[in-house]
Parts: C-alpha cells; sequence; structure tokens
C-alpha cells in the first residue's frame, strides 16, 4: 500500500457515487413508476384524488430528497437553495409527466385498445378519453369509454401535496447517509501489516546510533528495495541484496531528521497552556504579535537521527522506537520518550519541513507539515530541498487553530462593551485512548465529527442585551470594516475550515465547499492534515 492517498480517494469516490446515484435513481423510478399507473386503462372511475395524492408525494419526497442531497453533497449548505432545488426538480418532473402521459395514453388507446382518442369535459375541466368498440354516427353502439388513471388537472390538494413533499424530503433527508463510511476501517486494515521490525528486520541490527544503510535497488514488484543493514556492515563488490537477490545497490540520499514529540499528554494541561497564550486584538483590526505567555515548550527533542530515504515510514518509526529508551538526557526528555514509546502510532507521523527550533512553545511551529503514513516512503514525502525536518512522533493530540470574535459585556452599564478577535489552539484526541497488546501502535489520527464538535464547541449563545458574559461573534478579517453585531440567535454561527494567506497569515474570505464542521460525520487522515495546516473560523451560518 504505497499510495494510501491513493486508495483513500477511490474508496471515497465510490461511496460519494453511491450516495449521489441512489437518490437519483429512486426518483427516477418513482416517477417511471407514477407514470405506468397514470396510463392505465380504467373502465370504472379513475384514480381518486387520496391516491393521486399518495402516488405524487411519494414521488415528490423522493425527488425532495434526491435533488437536497445532490446539493449536499457538492457543498451547498442553505435551507432555503435545497428547499429551492427540491421544489424545483418535482415541478420540472411533473411538467415532463403530463405530456408524457398524454402521449403514452393515445398511444395505448389507438395501439393496444384498437380505439380513438376524444376529449371529454369533466367537473375540473377538460381531460382525455379513449371509445373503444363503437360505431360512428350510430347512437345505438356507443362503444365503451375507458378513462385513464389522471385526468391532467393538478388541483389544490394534489399542489399541496406536491409542495409539502418536495419540502419535506429536501430538508428532512439531506444530510443522512446510506450506509455509514467504511473508509477508516478499510485503512485500518490495510495498515495492520504495515508496522515495521526495526533493529530486527536489518541485517546485522544497526549502528551505534540506531542508524542504517539500505538497498536502493528497483525491484521485479516495482518499487524499490529498501532492505536495511547495519551502517558499519562492508560490502563486497557485487554481493548480493538478500531481499532483492540483486548486487547491492547502496541509497546515497540520507534525510537528517529532528525527532520531537509533546512533553505531556494531559490535554488539560495542554488546552490552560493554550488559553494562556491567546492572542486577542479588536475586531476587523490588525492581528496582534503571539505573546507566549507561558513560556512553556509543547515540543521536547528527543535527538536527531539520519535515515536513507528508501526507507518506508513504518520503517523510520520502527527504528525510532527501538532507541527511545536511549534518548533521554534530562527528566524531561525521559518523560517525553517513555510517553511517546507507549502512545506513539507506528505506522504515521507528522513531517515538519523547515526549521522550528525556535518556535517550539507553539502548538503548530509551522504549517508546512505533511501526514506519513505506512508505506509511505522518505522520499515520496521530501522529493528534493535541503530545508531541515523534523520528524513528529504522533501520541493521538492534535492542535486546531480556532479564529472568532466575540463581544464581552460588563455589569457596569456605564462601561462600553468590547468587541474583538482572538485566536487560539485547540488539543483535540484523534488516537485511541488504549487499545489491545497486539493492536498498540496500530491506528492512523481519527475523530468522529460529533466528537470533533464537542471539543470545539465556544459558550452558549447569550440573549441579545445580557451583560456581564461573553458571548461569540463571528471572525472580522482585517482590514475590513466590522459590521454591527449580529443578532445572536441561537445557531446562527458556524465554524467553517479556511486556509491561510501567504502573505497576510489571515484566513481567506471564502473556503472550499462543504469546510463547515457541522456537516462532517467523521475525518480522514487526509483531512486532519488540511486541519493541521489551516484554520477554523468562526462565521455566521450560511454565509
Amino acid at each position: 500500500m504505497s499510495s494510501p492517498l491513493a486508495m483513500a480517494g477511490r474508496w471515497r469516490a465510490r461511496e460519494g457515487a453511491l450516495e449521489s446515484g441512489v437518490p437519483a435513481i429512486l426518483a427516477g423510478a418513482a416517477w417511471v413508476l407514477a407514470h405506468r399507473l397514470l396510463t392505465r386503462p380504467s373502465a370504472g372511475r379513475p384514480l381518486t384524488e387520496l391516491e393521486l395524492a399518495q402516488i405524487f408525494g411519494a414521488c415528490a419526497l423522493l425527488t425532495g430528497w434526491a435533488m437536497s442531497r445532490q446539493v449536499w453533497l457538492y457543498g451547498k449548505r442553505r435551507p432555503w437553495t435545497h428547499v429551492g432545488r427540491g421544489v424545483g426538480g418535482t415541478a420540472l418532473s411533473v411538467a415532463v409527466l403530463w405530456p408524457m402521459a398524454r402521449l403514452s395514453w393515445a398511444q395505448r388507446c389507438t395501439g393496444e385498445l384498437g380505439g380513438e382518442v376524444l376529449p371529454l369535459a369533466l367537473a375540473g375541466g377538460q381531460a382525455l378519453a379513449c371509445r373503444v368498440g363503437g360505431v360512428p354516427g350510430n347512437p345505438y353502439l356507443p362503444g365503451t369509454l375507458v378513462l385513464p388513471g389522471w385526468s391532467g388537472q393538478p388541483g389544490l390538494l394534489l399542489g399541496a401535496v406536491l409542495l409539502g413533499g418536495a419540502v419535506l424530503g429536501a430538508l428532512a433527508f439531506r444530510d443522512r447517509r446510506l450506509l455509514a463510511t467504511a473508509v477508516p476501517r478499510r485503512l485500518s486494515e490495510q495498515l495492520r501489516y504495515a508496522p515495521a521490525a526495526g533493529p530486527a528486520a536489518s541485517f546485522e541490527g544497526t549502528d551505534g546510533r540506531g542508524e542504517v544503510q539500505a538497498c536502493d535497488n528497483p525491484t521485479l514488484w516495482g518499487e524499490p528495495c529498501g532492505q536495511a543493514y547495519s551502517r558499519e556492515r562492508v560490502f563486497e563488490r557485487g554481493e548480493w541484496c538478500l531481499r532483492c537477490q540483486q548486487a547491492f545497490v547502496p541509497c546515497t540520499r540520507e534525510l537528517e531528521l529532528d525527532i520531537v514529540s509533546l512533553f505531556t499528554g494531559d490535554l488539560d494541561v495542554l488546552n490552560g497552556l493554550e488559553r494562556l497564550d491567546t492572542v486577542s486584538w479588536p475586531w476587523g483590526g490588525m492581528p496582534s504579535p503571539d505573546a507566549r505567555l507561558s513560556g512553556q515548550e509543547r515540543w521536547v527533542k528527543l535527538g536527531r537521527m539520519r535515515f536513507p530515504d528508501v526507507l518506508s515510514v513504518a520503517q523510520v518509526l520502527a527504528l525510532v522506537h527501538a532507541r527511545l529508551g536511549e534518548l533521554g538526557q534530562d527528566d524531561r526528555t525521559r518523560e517525553a520518550a517513555r510517553l511517546a514509546g507507549e502512545r506513539m502510532s507506528r505506522v504515521a507521523a507528522w513531517l515538519w519541513l523547515g526549521r522550528a527550533a525556535h518556535r517550539l512553545t507553539y502548538a503548530r511551529p509551522t504549517r508546512e507539515v505533511r501526514y506519513a503514513l505506512g508505506s509511505q516512503r522518505l522520499r515520496d514525502l521530501v522529493p528534493g530541498g535541503g530545508e531541515a525536518l523534523t520528524l513528529q512522533l504522533d501520541i493521538g493530540l492534535l492542535p486546531v487553530e480556532l479564529r472568532m470574535g466575540f463581544q464581552r459585556s460588563f455589569l457596569d452599564e456605564g462601561r462600553p462593551p468590547v468587541v474583538q478577535n482572538s485566536k487560539l489552539d485547540v488539543w483535540v484526541p484523534v488516537g485511541p485512548a488504549a487499545a489491545k497488546p497486539e493492536d498498540r501502535g496500530i491506528w492512523v489520527a481519527r475523530v468522529e465529527g460529533e466528537a470533533l464538535r464537542t471539543w470545539l464547541g465556544t459558550e452558549r449563545l447569550a440573549a441579545p442585551g445580557a451583560r456581564g458574559v461573553s458571548s461569540p461573534l463571528p471572525y472580522a478579517r482585517s482590514g475590513e470594516a466590522p459590521e454591527a453585531p449580529p443578532d445572536l440567535r441561537p445557531g446562527s454561527l458556524d465554524l467553517v475550515r479556511r486556509a491561510l494567506s501567504v502573505e497576510t497569515g489571515e484566513p481567506v474570505k471564502h473556503g472550499p465547499p462543504g469546510a463547515s464542521i457541522a456537516d462532517w460525520e467523521w475525518l480522514e487522515w487526509e483531512q486532519i492534515e488540511l486541519l493541521r495546516r489551516d484554520c477554523l473560523v468562526l462565521v455566521e451560518a450560511g454565509g
């Protein structure tokens, strides 16, 4: 599994096709069935209003669901957008059904029944009828009059049923999945055999610093060999590699990685530090410089190791894990190494690009990060360049940057309220709290949507006029004239993921479709990587 991103993309594409195609197929099948029922000959009276309401109501429900589901999957979240598409799709279906029903009825009358089509005056208007077996001009042999199932007149009741069904179908089922996603489970199953054996898989172990050399031969199965040997081993000219059975070719490009991990796994401690280091500035103004009031380094540098770039992520993590007990030089480093040894993932880690040694007090020292996974090779993650590299061991905690506004009111009526922006990091658990001994370390970062919303929940929205409290507001970007604080209605605010501008460091104004975390049911590792790079911004719902 050298390309987990491509495999996860294919799995998601299949699930997306299912979620998008099934509602459309069911809605289309419902209208086809309705067409067959409405054009069926009836020697007695046609379908009653109740029967028509049941048929058209079911079709309208399915059509509203199908139309709103497509809009939802494309990232449109406004309820009126879903209602408009559902009602529009239903109206278009009825407009197409009526002429098709008339044509099918006429063809069935003249073809199957051998009659003639003639207009018939009814109480609600004019409809078609089919006269079968009649003799023209003979009043004594009028023949049999056969009516269609539907006269074609919508009527007030039928119109209300169509409108209500379209609206209910669009709003009730727009965010409902047909099947729970299986991508995380399948990814975990694929990675179950990814963990490497570390020094045990290296011929003659490792050298004194735990480093190895590796074979760079291309193999018949389509990937570099990557067999590890002790760095101290000397190969004779033409000596064969044990794995690829070809003359050993050493990997000449090596990457030197700083190994870092969190100093603690206590969420309360980490989030307490982030609250202390929260940055606030006037609403709509320029952001203030980050002041690290706590002075606490979140990350501990455990050591530095050198690896051939042909090694996989799992091989690198296994080699690091084997040396964790030797890396501690003081109490703080030893405690961080012990914590990493107990909780780190053996199949996934973060790779930081660029120098970050002077920013270890930040939850996110750099935004240039990549989530290294399983059998991905270092050369694919770092294709070139001589920038500094840091390998962050993942112990199951993810920093998420929140940007939001708030209005702080005071009990003293003479003191005006303060309206400001704020920026802070929130640590969210993304790894298992406990696992079976045989499954320990075999996990990738994942968080359910409901759990993410719980961790990122802001204070309750206060009613307008409440004093002595802080109420959340939408985030105001610098350079934009702040508007009056909106009416703080419950559910009027939402968090969306937005990229940060390289020039200003401010969130871009328009996020990608479907960026609202209210719609997230779960996160893949790729989405978590984007969440690590970008920030979550509080906006007005639907804005």
